[in-house]
Protein backbone atom coordinates (compact mmCIF):
# COMPACT_ATOMS: atom_id res chain seq x y z
CA UNK A 1 0.00 0.00 0.00
CA UNK A 2 3.20 2.66 -0.34
CA UNK A 3 1.48 4.16 -3.08
CA UNK A 4 -0.90 5.52 -0.83
CA UNK A 5 1.98 7.55 0.90
CA UNK A 6 3.62 8.76 -1.91
CA UNK A 7 3.52 12.61 -3.56
CA UNK A 8 2.28 12.35 -6.92
CA UNK A 9 4.18 13.73 -10.24
CA UNK A 10 2.26 16.04 -12.34
CA UNK A 11 1.49 14.93 -15.72
CA UNK A 12 2.70 18.15 -16.95
CA UNK A 13 3.47 17.74 -21.29
CA UNK A 14 5.84 19.31 -23.43
CA UNK A 15 4.31 21.11 -26.10
CA UNK A 16 5.08 18.24 -28.83
CA UNK A 17 3.73 15.56 -26.74
CA UNK A 18 0.16 17.53 -26.58
CA UNK A 19 0.64 17.93 -30.22
CA UNK A 20 1.39 14.23 -30.58
CA UNK A 21 -1.79 13.38 -28.46
CA UNK A 22 -4.22 15.86 -30.82
CA UNK A 23 -2.76 14.01 -33.82
CA UNK A 24 -4.35 10.81 -32.21
CA UNK A 25 -7.40 12.10 -31.38
CA UNK A 26 -7.56 13.47 -35.15
CA UNK A 27 -6.35 10.14 -36.50
CA UNK A 28 -9.28 8.68 -34.16
CA UNK A 29 -11.98 10.90 -35.12
CA UNK A 30 -11.56 10.57 -38.40
CA UNK A 31 -12.35 6.44 -37.99
CA UNK A 32 -9.03 4.89 -36.93
CA UNK A 33 -9.01 2.47 -34.32
CA UNK A 34 -5.29 1.42 -33.87
CA UNK A 35 -2.76 3.96 -34.12
CA UNK A 36 0.71 3.76 -33.94
CA UNK A 37 2.60 5.91 -31.79
CA UNK A 38 6.67 6.53 -32.72
CA UNK A 39 8.26 8.16 -29.38
CA UNK A 40 12.09 8.34 -29.68
CA UNK A 41 14.33 7.86 -27.14
CA UNK A 42 13.65 10.45 -24.41
CA UNK A 43 10.36 11.76 -26.18
CA UNK A 44 8.43 11.12 -22.88
CA UNK A 45 6.89 8.00 -24.23
CA UNK A 46 5.71 6.77 -20.38
CA UNK A 47 4.62 10.56 -19.80
CA UNK A 48 2.22 10.51 -22.67
CA UNK A 49 1.00 6.88 -21.87
CA UNK A 50 0.33 7.47 -18.64
CA UNK A 51 -1.49 10.66 -19.58
CA UNK A 52 -3.86 8.87 -21.77
CA UNK A 53 -4.13 6.34 -19.04
CA UNK A 54 -5.10 8.67 -16.11
CA UNK A 55 -7.63 10.75 -18.94
CA UNK A 56 -9.12 7.59 -19.96
CA UNK A 57 -9.66 6.94 -16.00
CA UNK A 58 -11.00 10.38 -15.53
CA UNK A 59 -13.61 9.33 -17.76
CA UNK A 60 -14.43 6.52 -16.22
CA UNK A 61 -13.24 4.13 -19.27
CA UNK A 62 -11.40 0.84 -18.66
CA UNK A 63 -7.37 0.43 -20.04
CA UNK A 64 -5.16 -2.05 -19.70
CA UNK A 65 -1.59 -1.01 -20.89
CA UNK A 66 0.37 -3.79 -22.34
CA UNK A 67 3.91 -4.60 -21.37
CA UNK A 68 5.66 -7.14 -23.67
CA UNK A 69 7.87 -8.80 -20.89
CA UNK A 70 6.78 -9.81 -17.27
CA UNK A 71 9.66 -8.42 -15.54
CA UNK A 72 8.32 -4.64 -17.06
CA UNK A 73 5.31 -4.98 -15.11
CA UNK A 74 7.00 -3.84 -11.99
CA UNK A 75 8.80 -1.03 -13.60
CA UNK A 76 5.78 0.18 -15.03
CA UNK A 77 3.58 0.21 -11.76
CA UNK A 78 6.11 1.69 -10.14
CA UNK A 79 5.53 4.69 -12.81
CA UNK A 80 2.34 4.67 -12.98
CA UNK A 81 2.15 5.03 -9.16
CA UNK A 82 4.72 7.91 -8.97
CA UNK A 83 2.47 9.65 -11.12
CA UNK A 84 -0.47 9.03 -8.83
CA UNK A 85 -2.69 6.90 -11.40
CA UNK A 86 -4.72 4.10 -9.44
CA UNK A 87 -4.12 0.69 -10.91
CA UNK A 88 -4.17 -3.11 -10.64
CA UNK A 89 -1.49 -5.36 -11.85
CA UNK A 90 -2.71 -8.81 -13.64
CA UNK A 91 -0.34 -11.19 -12.73
CA UNK A 92 -0.39 -14.87 -10.45
CA UNK A 93 -0.05 -13.63 -6.46
CA UNK A 94 0.99 -9.96 -7.42
CA UNK A 95 0.50 -7.72 -4.41
CA UNK A 96 -1.34 -5.01 -6.78
CA UNK A 97 -4.25 -7.32 -8.00
CA UNK A 98 -6.67 -4.73 -7.60
CA UNK A 99 -9.14 -6.18 -10.41
CA UNK A 100 -11.81 -3.46 -9.86
CA UNK A 101 -9.38 -0.60 -10.76
CA UNK A 102 -10.13 0.63 -14.02
CA UNK A 103 -6.71 1.22 -15.59
CA UNK A 104 -4.87 -2.61 -15.40
CA UNK A 105 -1.01 -3.41 -16.19
CA UNK A 106 -0.62 -6.88 -17.85
CA UNK A 107 2.41 -8.41 -20.15
CA UNK A 108 1.47 -9.98 -23.01
CA UNK A 109 2.38 -13.24 -21.88
CA UNK A 110 0.23 -13.13 -18.58
CA UNK A 111 -2.59 -12.39 -21.40
CA UNK A 112 -1.82 -15.14 -23.57
CA UNK A 113 -3.03 -17.60 -20.40
CA UNK A 114 -6.06 -15.41 -19.41
CA UNK A 115 -8.91 -13.81 -20.57
CA UNK A 116 -8.83 -10.20 -21.23
CA UNK A 117 -9.93 -7.60 -19.48
CA UNK A 118 -12.37 -5.26 -20.29
CA UNK A 119 -11.29 -2.41 -21.96
CA UNK A 120 -11.84 1.01 -23.73
CA UNK A 121 -8.85 1.61 -24.38
CA UNK A 122 -5.50 -0.94 -24.77
CA UNK A 123 -2.02 0.92 -24.59
CA UNK A 124 0.73 -1.76 -26.27
CA UNK A 125 3.91 -0.51 -24.79
CA UNK A 126 6.66 -1.63 -27.43
CA UNK A 127 4.75 -2.17 -29.74
CA UNK A 128 7.19 -3.26 -32.96
CA UNK A 129 7.51 -6.64 -30.80
CA UNK A 130 4.42 -8.21 -32.10
CA UNK A 131 3.05 -10.83 -29.60
CA UNK A 132 0.06 -13.35 -31.43
CA UNK A 133 -2.05 -13.20 -28.14
CA UNK A 134 -2.16 -8.78 -28.57
CA UNK A 135 -2.27 -9.10 -32.51
CA UNK A 136 -5.28 -11.27 -32.35
CA UNK A 137 -6.90 -8.80 -29.89
CA UNK A 138 -5.94 -5.90 -31.52
CA UNK A 139 -6.96 -6.94 -34.62
CA UNK A 140 -10.14 -7.09 -33.83
CA UNK A 141 -10.43 -3.36 -33.03
CA UNK A 142 -13.41 -3.24 -30.76
CA UNK A 143 -11.54 -1.04 -28.66
CA UNK A 144 -9.39 1.82 -29.29
CA UNK A 145 -5.28 0.86 -29.40
CA UNK A 146 -2.52 3.06 -28.98
CA UNK A 147 0.96 1.70 -29.76
CA UNK A 148 4.46 2.90 -28.29
CA UNK A 149 7.42 2.50 -30.23
CA UNK A 150 10.60 4.03 -30.06
CA UNK A 151 11.54 1.72 -33.67
CA UNK A 152 8.43 1.03 -36.02
CA UNK A 153 10.16 -1.13 -38.55
CA UNK A 154 8.53 -4.54 -37.92
CA UNK A 155 7.46 -6.29 -40.95
CA UNK A 156 3.47 -6.00 -41.24
CA UNK A 157 3.23 -3.78 -38.87
CA UNK A 158 0.93 -1.62 -40.89
CA UNK A 159 -1.71 -4.23 -40.96
CA UNK A 160 -2.33 -3.62 -37.33
CA UNK A 161 -2.57 -0.03 -36.67
CA UNK A 162 -4.51 2.42 -39.28
CA UNK A 163 -2.46 5.65 -38.83
CA UNK A 164 0.90 6.48 -37.60
CA UNK A 165 2.14 9.29 -35.23
CA UNK A 166 5.64 10.66 -34.72
CA UNK A 167 5.77 12.25 -31.49
CA UNK A 168 9.24 14.11 -32.49
CA UNK A 169 12.43 13.14 -33.72
CA UNK A 170 15.68 12.47 -32.13
CA UNK A 171 17.42 15.24 -34.13
CA UNK A 172 14.99 17.98 -32.54
CA UNK A 173 15.38 16.69 -29.24
CA UNK A 174 19.37 17.16 -29.28
CA UNK A 175 18.33 20.50 -30.91
CA UNK A 176 16.41 21.32 -27.90
CA UNK A 177 18.42 20.01 -25.34
CA UNK A 178 16.82 16.63 -24.12
CA UNK A 179 19.31 14.76 -25.41
CA UNK A 180 23.03 14.37 -25.96
CA UNK A 181 24.70 15.05 -29.18
CA UNK A 182 27.17 12.37 -29.54
CA UNK A 183 30.67 11.52 -31.47
CA UNK A 184 31.14 7.83 -33.50
CA UNK A 185 34.45 6.16 -33.86
CA UNK A 186 34.22 3.36 -35.96
CA UNK A 187 37.14 0.97 -34.93
CA UNK A 188 38.33 -1.97 -36.11
CA UNK A 189 35.40 -4.40 -37.04
CA UNK A 190 34.82 -8.47 -37.78
CA UNK A 191 34.73 -9.42 -41.28
CA UNK A 192 31.60 -11.22 -41.55
CA UNK A 193 32.15 -12.72 -45.16
CA UNK A 194 30.70 -16.09 -45.44
CA UNK A 195 28.79 -16.28 -42.13
CA UNK A 196 25.66 -17.95 -42.42
CA UNK A 197 22.24 -15.82 -42.22
CA UNK A 198 19.26 -17.12 -40.53
CA UNK A 199 15.94 -15.39 -40.41
CA UNK A 200 17.89 -12.29 -41.91
CA UNK A 201 20.22 -11.86 -39.03
CA UNK A 202 23.91 -13.44 -38.86
CA UNK A 203 23.94 -17.04 -36.82
CA UNK A 204 25.16 -16.09 -33.34
CA UNK A 205 27.55 -18.54 -32.48
CA UNK A 206 29.66 -17.86 -36.06
CA UNK A 207 28.92 -14.19 -35.57
CA UNK A 208 30.49 -14.48 -32.19
CA UNK A 209 33.87 -16.19 -33.08
CA UNK A 210 34.02 -13.59 -35.83
CA UNK A 211 33.74 -10.57 -33.12
CA UNK A 212 35.88 -12.13 -30.83
CA UNK A 213 38.76 -10.80 -33.36
CA UNK A 214 38.38 -7.43 -32.39
CA UNK A 215 37.39 -7.58 -28.51
CA UNK A 216 41.30 -6.74 -27.69
CA UNK A 217 40.11 -3.82 -29.76
CA UNK A 218 37.59 -3.08 -28.10
CA UNK A 219 39.61 -2.52 -24.45
CA UNK A 220 42.47 -0.36 -26.69
CA UNK A 221 40.24 1.73 -28.19
CA UNK A 222 37.77 2.67 -25.05
CA UNK A 223 41.13 3.39 -23.00
CA UNK A 224 41.87 5.58 -26.18
CA UNK A 225 38.78 7.52 -26.68
CA UNK A 226 36.05 6.36 -23.68
CA UNK A 227 38.12 9.29 -21.56
CA UNK A 228 36.92 6.83 -18.78
CA UNK A 229 33.36 6.92 -19.01
CA UNK A 230 30.41 4.53 -17.42
CA UNK A 231 29.49 2.65 -20.77
CA UNK A 232 27.54 -0.37 -22.00
CA UNK A 233 28.48 -2.88 -24.87
CA UNK A 234 26.68 -4.64 -26.81
CA UNK A 235 28.30 -8.80 -27.54
CA UNK A 236 26.75 -11.28 -29.50
CA UNK A 237 25.92 -14.08 -26.88
CA UNK A 238 26.76 -15.12 -23.18
CA UNK A 239 30.21 -15.88 -24.50
CA UNK A 240 31.52 -12.97 -25.90
CA UNK A 241 30.41 -10.73 -23.34
CA UNK A 242 32.34 -12.63 -20.79
CA UNK A 243 35.29 -12.65 -23.05
CA UNK A 244 34.90 -8.83 -22.86
CA UNK A 245 34.48 -8.53 -19.63
CA UNK A 246 37.65 -10.94 -18.76
CA UNK A 247 39.96 -8.56 -20.89
CA UNK A 248 38.40 -4.95 -19.39
CA UNK A 249 39.18 -6.75 -16.10
CA UNK A 250 42.70 -7.73 -17.06
CA UNK A 251 43.22 -3.71 -18.17
CA UNK A 252 42.45 -3.06 -14.74
CA UNK A 253 38.40 -1.46 -15.57
CA UNK A 254 35.80 -3.15 -13.72
CA UNK A 255 33.43 -4.58 -16.35
CA UNK A 256 30.63 -6.74 -15.84
CA UNK A 257 28.68 -9.45 -18.22
CA UNK A 258 25.00 -9.31 -17.86
CA UNK A 259 22.76 -11.56 -19.80
CA UNK A 260 19.81 -14.51 -19.12
CA UNK A 261 22.34 -16.19 -17.21
CA UNK A 262 22.38 -13.68 -14.59
CA UNK A 263 19.86 -14.44 -12.27
CA UNK A 264 16.92 -11.63 -11.49
CA UNK A 265 18.43 -10.96 -8.15
CA UNK A 266 22.16 -10.42 -9.31
CA UNK A 267 20.66 -8.31 -12.43
CA UNK A 268 18.94 -5.75 -9.82
CA UNK A 269 22.33 -6.05 -7.52
CA UNK A 270 24.10 -5.14 -10.69
CA UNK A 271 21.93 -2.37 -12.31
CA UNK A 272 21.23 -0.86 -9.06
CA UNK A 273 25.61 -0.58 -8.10
CA UNK A 274 26.00 0.60 -12.17
CA UNK A 275 23.58 3.07 -11.48
CA UNK A 276 25.39 4.72 -8.32
CA UNK A 277 26.82 7.61 -9.60
CA UNK A 278 30.35 7.17 -7.88
CA UNK A 279 30.00 2.84 -8.95
CA UNK A 280 32.93 0.76 -9.35
CA UNK A 281 30.84 -0.51 -12.18
CA UNK A 282 32.50 1.12 -15.20
CA UNK A 283 30.95 -0.89 -18.11
CA UNK A 284 28.25 -3.68 -18.22
CA UNK A 285 28.52 -5.74 -21.65
CA UNK A 286 25.43 -7.74 -22.34
CA UNK A 287 23.81 -9.64 -25.50
CA UNK A 288 20.45 -8.26 -25.86
CA UNK A 289 19.27 -7.72 -22.45
CA UNK A 290 19.85 -4.02 -22.08
CA UNK A 291 17.52 -2.48 -24.95
CA UNK A 292 14.49 -2.40 -23.00
CA UNK A 293 13.45 -1.46 -19.88
CA UNK A 294 17.20 0.26 -19.23
CA UNK A 295 17.83 3.85 -17.91
CA UNK A 296 21.31 4.94 -16.94
CA UNK A 297 21.02 8.43 -17.75
CA UNK A 298 24.78 8.90 -17.10
CA UNK A 299 26.29 6.58 -19.28
CA UNK A 300 28.40 8.53 -21.70
CA UNK A 301 30.31 6.11 -24.18
CA UNK A 302 27.90 2.76 -25.83
CA UNK A 303 30.44 0.40 -27.36
CA UNK A 304 28.83 -1.71 -30.00
CA UNK A 305 30.84 -4.96 -30.32
CA UNK A 306 27.93 -6.92 -31.95
CA UNK A 307 27.23 -7.14 -35.82
CA UNK A 308 24.11 -6.57 -37.22
CA UNK A 309 22.63 -7.65 -40.84
CA UNK A 310 19.18 -6.06 -41.01
CA UNK A 311 17.84 -5.22 -37.64
CA UNK A 312 17.86 -1.61 -37.81
CA UNK A 313 15.82 -1.00 -34.65
CA UNK A 314 18.22 -3.02 -32.38
CA UNK A 315 21.17 -0.55 -33.60
CA UNK A 316 18.74 2.32 -32.74
CA UNK A 317 17.69 0.91 -29.20
CA UNK A 318 21.30 0.19 -28.25
CA UNK A 319 22.61 3.50 -29.78
CA UNK A 320 20.08 5.27 -27.52
CA UNK A 321 20.80 4.12 -24.44
CA UNK A 322 23.61 6.47 -24.78
CA UNK A 323 21.59 9.42 -25.67
CA UNK A 324 19.67 10.22 -22.20
CA UNK A 325 21.06 13.72 -21.11
CA UNK A 326 22.96 14.04 -17.63
CA UNK A 327 24.32 16.62 -15.51
CA UNK A 328 27.82 15.97 -15.58
CA UNK A 329 27.64 14.96 -19.42
CA UNK A 330 28.68 16.57 -22.29
CA UNK A 331 27.74 13.85 -25.24
CA UNK A 332 28.17 10.47 -25.69
CA UNK A 333 30.88 8.92 -27.20
CA UNK A 334 30.04 5.98 -29.65
CA UNK A 335 32.78 3.29 -30.09
CA UNK A 336 31.44 1.09 -33.18
CA UNK A 337 33.19 -2.09 -33.78
CA UNK A 338 30.67 -3.55 -35.41
CA UNK A 339 30.02 -2.09 -38.48
CA UNK A 340 26.16 -1.23 -37.82
CA UNK A 341 26.97 2.66 -37.94
CA UNK A 342 28.21 2.33 -41.65
CA UNK A 343 25.77 -0.61 -42.19
CA UNK A 344 22.65 1.15 -41.84
CA UNK A 345 23.86 4.68 -42.17
CA UNK A 346 21.29 6.63 -44.09
CA UNK A 347 18.90 4.59 -42.78
CA UNK A 348 19.26 5.85 -38.93
CA UNK A 349 20.10 9.14 -40.04
CA UNK A 350 17.18 9.88 -42.22
CA UNK A 351 15.25 8.18 -39.08
CA UNK A 352 16.68 10.32 -36.80
CA UNK A 353 15.67 13.71 -38.82
CA UNK A 354 12.56 12.66 -39.91
CA UNK A 355 11.54 10.04 -37.54
CA UNK A 356 9.08 7.13 -39.32
CA UNK A 357 7.15 8.10 -43.06
CA UNK A 358 4.84 4.85 -43.15
CA UNK A 359 4.42 1.59 -41.53
CA UNK A 360 5.27 -1.73 -43.68
CA UNK A 361 2.15 -3.27 -44.78
CA UNK A 362 3.76 -7.01 -44.88
CA UNK A 363 3.65 -6.97 -48.68
CA UNK A 364 6.78 -7.24 -50.31
CA UNK A 365 8.79 -4.20 -51.05
CA UNK A 366 10.23 -3.48 -54.61
CA UNK A 367 14.10 -2.05 -54.36
CA UNK A 368 13.71 1.66 -55.68
CA UNK A 369 16.24 2.61 -58.29
CA UNK A 370 18.49 5.40 -57.71
CA UNK A 371 19.11 8.39 -60.35
CA UNK A 372 22.65 8.85 -58.55
CA UNK A 373 24.49 7.22 -56.42
CA UNK A 374 24.43 8.75 -52.54
CA UNK A 375 27.59 9.67 -50.78
CA UNK A 376 28.67 6.89 -48.46
CA UNK A 377 29.78 7.67 -44.82
CA UNK A 378 33.93 7.17 -44.35
CA UNK A 379 36.12 6.29 -41.69
CA UNK A 380 39.35 8.91 -40.78
CA UNK A 381 42.26 7.23 -41.06
CA UNK A 382 43.84 9.01 -38.27
CA UNK A 383 41.09 8.88 -35.09
CA UNK A 384 38.24 6.68 -36.48
CA UNK A 385 35.53 9.37 -36.68
CA UNK A 386 32.83 8.69 -38.96
CA UNK A 387 31.68 11.02 -41.44
CA UNK A 388 30.45 12.14 -44.80
CA UNK A 389 33.02 12.67 -47.51
CA UNK A 390 34.90 15.76 -46.56
CA UNK A 391 38.36 17.28 -47.50
CA UNK A 392 39.16 17.11 -43.46
CA UNK A 393 38.05 14.96 -40.84
CA UNK A 394 35.49 17.47 -38.50
CA UNK A 395 36.94 15.92 -35.54
CA UNK A 396 40.88 15.79 -35.95
CA UNK A 397 41.58 17.34 -38.73
CA UNK A 398 43.45 15.26 -40.88
CA UNK A 399 43.54 16.49 -44.17
CA UNK A 400 42.69 13.07 -46.71
CA UNK A 401 44.77 13.49 -50.13
CA UNK A 402 43.38 16.11 -52.72
CA UNK A 403 41.69 14.20 -56.08
CA UNK A 404 41.35 15.41 -59.37
CA UNK A 405 39.06 18.44 -60.18
CA UNK A 406 37.07 18.52 -57.42
CA UNK A 407 34.40 21.10 -57.39
CA UNK A 408 32.33 22.95 -55.24
CA UNK A 409 28.88 24.23 -55.95
CA UNK A 410 29.20 28.28 -55.86
CA UNK A 411 28.56 29.86 -52.30
CA UNK A 412 29.87 30.44 -49.26
CA UNK A 413 27.19 28.14 -47.49
CA UNK A 414 27.76 24.98 -49.44
CA UNK A 415 31.39 25.68 -50.05
CA UNK A 416 31.39 25.87 -45.94
CA UNK A 417 29.34 22.37 -45.34
CA UNK A 418 31.30 20.58 -47.91
CA UNK A 419 34.67 21.56 -46.63
CA UNK A 420 33.58 20.59 -43.39
CA UNK A 421 35.34 23.12 -41.11
CA UNK A 422 33.81 23.24 -38.04
CA UNK A 423 35.32 26.42 -36.80
CA UNK A 424 34.60 27.94 -40.23
CA UNK A 425 30.74 27.16 -39.99
CA UNK A 426 30.51 28.07 -36.72
CA UNK A 427 32.23 31.89 -37.12
CA UNK A 428 30.70 32.00 -40.32
CA UNK A 429 27.40 30.68 -40.51
CA UNK A 430 26.32 30.27 -36.82
CA UNK A 431 26.01 34.10 -36.51
CA UNK A 432 24.02 34.95 -39.25
CA UNK A 433 21.48 32.48 -38.57
CA UNK A 434 20.98 34.04 -35.14
CA UNK A 435 20.74 37.25 -36.67
CA UNK A 436 17.97 36.12 -39.13
CA UNK A 437 16.25 33.97 -36.16
CA UNK A 438 16.48 37.47 -34.16
CA UNK A 439 15.13 39.66 -37.08
CA UNK A 440 12.23 37.82 -37.84
CA UNK A 441 11.37 36.14 -34.56
CA UNK A 442 9.54 38.95 -33.16
CA UNK A 443 8.70 37.33 -29.64
CA UNK A 444 11.27 38.55 -27.31
CA UNK A 445 11.41 34.68 -26.31
CA UNK A 446 15.30 34.60 -25.92
CA UNK A 447 14.56 30.40 -25.63
CA UNK A 448 12.61 29.77 -28.27
CA UNK A 449 14.78 32.00 -30.72
CA UNK A 450 17.84 29.62 -29.35
CA UNK A 451 16.01 26.26 -30.25
CA UNK A 452 14.57 27.67 -33.47
CA UNK A 453 18.57 28.99 -34.15
CA UNK A 454 19.77 25.34 -33.46
CA UNK A 455 16.91 23.30 -35.57
CA UNK A 456 18.24 25.85 -38.82
CA UNK A 457 21.98 25.54 -38.00
CA UNK A 458 21.73 21.57 -37.75
CA UNK A 459 19.21 21.09 -41.23
CA UNK A 460 21.80 23.65 -42.43
CA UNK A 461 25.02 22.09 -41.78
CA UNK A 462 24.39 18.81 -40.51
CA UNK A 463 25.85 19.69 -37.29
CA UNK A 464 25.78 21.51 -34.04
CA UNK A 465 27.69 24.95 -33.28
CA UNK A 466 30.08 26.08 -30.77
CA UNK A 467 28.69 29.34 -29.76
CA UNK A 468 26.05 29.77 -27.17
CA UNK A 469 22.98 31.88 -28.87
CA UNK A 470 22.78 34.29 -25.90
CA UNK A 471 26.59 35.16 -26.36
CA UNK A 472 26.83 35.09 -30.40
CA UNK A 473 26.67 37.96 -32.16
CA UNK A 474 24.43 38.95 -35.09
CA UNK A 475 26.10 38.99 -38.48
CA UNK A 476 24.50 40.65 -42.18
CA UNK A 477 22.49 37.35 -43.57
CA UNK A 478 23.71 36.42 -46.97
CA UNK A 479 21.22 35.95 -49.65
CA UNK A 480 22.43 31.99 -49.81
CA UNK A 481 21.71 31.33 -46.09
CA UNK A 482 18.54 33.55 -46.19
CA UNK A 483 17.38 31.69 -49.40
CA UNK A 484 18.12 28.17 -47.54
CA UNK A 485 16.34 29.51 -44.43
CA UNK A 486 13.15 30.29 -46.55
CA UNK A 487 13.35 26.58 -48.29
CA UNK A 488 13.55 25.10 -44.93
CA UNK A 489 10.25 27.07 -43.54
CA UNK A 490 8.69 26.67 -46.77
CA UNK A 491 9.05 22.92 -45.86
CA UNK A 492 7.98 22.97 -42.79
CA UNK A 493 5.05 24.95 -43.67
CA UNK A 494 3.99 22.26 -46.35
CA UNK A 495 4.80 19.51 -43.46
CA UNK A 496 1.98 20.93 -41.09
CA UNK A 497 -0.16 21.54 -44.08
CA UNK A 498 -0.33 17.83 -44.65
CA UNK A 499 -0.28 16.88 -40.83
CA UNK A 500 -3.86 19.37 -40.54
CA UNK A 501 -5.02 17.59 -44.13
CA UNK A 502 -4.54 14.24 -42.56
CA UNK A 503 -6.38 15.34 -39.29
CA UNK A 504 -9.11 16.70 -40.54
Amino acid sequence: MSDLFRSAKPLDLRPYQLEAIEQVRAHIRAGAKNVCLVAPTGSGKTVIGSHLLNEASTKMRKSVFVVDRITLTNQTSETLDNYGIAHGVMQGNHERVRPWERVQVASAQTLARRRWPESDLIIVDECHTVMKTVADRISKREAVTIGLTATPFTKGLGKLYDALVNVTTTNRLIADGFLAPYRIFAAGEPDMKGVKVVAGEWVEGEASKRALQVVGDVVVEYTRHGEGRKFICSACDVAHAEEIARQFKAAGIRVEAYSYRTSDEDRLRLVQEFRKPDSQIRGLVSPVALTKGFDVPDIGCVIMARPLRKSLAEHIQFFGRGLRIHPNKVDCIVLDHSGNSLRFWNEWNDFFETGATELDDGKRQEKKPKDEKEPEAIKCPQCKHLHMPRPTCPCCGYAYPKKQSVQHVAGDLRELVAAGDRNALSTHIWPQVCGYVRQHDGTGDTDRMRRRALALYKQMTGGWPKGDFASTQSAPVSEQVAGKIRSLNIAYIKSRQWKQRVAA
